[in-house]
């Protein structure tokens, strides 16, 4: 186990370019997604609004859709589907505009969920924005980036090993790659717990507030 973190901390040191480019996506998706609700119809603010009403209501009763063993099942399915699909693509060596898509896509949404709670509760808004992304929100999106960007480094390294432009042990690499998206999916099953017990609690507490 230390080995592998050994191996992902050193990886991340000599590839920093990698990781400034899949955090860029990351952030510019979050920033675009924050601007969102500038530009659409009132119509389209007063649907997302009616959505985030819905959610917290939800939130108020404690109801299985947001809380409970049925949302621990559903988040687990989705995220393990999603890191499975970014763990695919960097094998593929054709798929990095997907893997940046999809990260780009996170933060345009949570952007935009963000964003729409602002625009309802206004300056209250900043309490709840917090409870919801933390802690396990935050974890979720390192973890995405985290495998986004093993997927971006694998994809250029087999790529590369490909054209004959690097000597690529790929057992011992892929084997490498393979035990970082294990790692991923056990800090995903941690924060999907999170996700389905603690965060609607917390969240219920900002509904209490006047």
């Amino acid at each position: 186990m230390l080995k592998i973190i050994a191996y992902l901390n050193e990886t991340i040191k000599k590839e920093k370019n990698k990781v400034i480019f899949v955090l860029i996506m990351f952030i510019i998706g979050l920033i675009i997604g924050s601007l969102f609700t500038n530009f659409i119809t009132s119509d389209d603010k007063n649907l997302l609004i009616s959505q985030l009403e819905i959610y917290f209501n939800s939130i108020k009763k404690l109801s299985s859709d947001v809380f409970g063993l049925k949302v621990l099942k559903d988040e687990l399915l989705n995220n393990g589907l999603q890191l499975f699909i970014i763990f695919a693509l960097g094998i593929s060596m054709i798929g990095l505009p997907v893997v940046i898509f999809i990260l780009f896509f996170k933060g345009f949404m949570l952007g935009t969920t963000l964003s729409t709670m602002f625009l309802k509760y206004q300056l209250k808004g900043v309490i709840g924005a917090f409870l919801y992304i933390f802690p396990c929100l935050i974890i979720n999106t390192l973890i995405y980036i985290l495998m986004s960007f093993f997927a971006v480094h694998a994809s250029v390294k087999f790529l590369k090993a490909l054209l004959k432009k690097d000597n690529l042990n790929f057992k011992s690499f892929f084997g490498k790659y393979l035990l970082t998206f294990f790692i991923c999916i056990i800090l995903m099953s941690i924060t999907c717990l999170l996700d389905a017990y603690l965060t609607p609690i917390l969240l219920k507490l900002f509904t209490f507030i006047k």
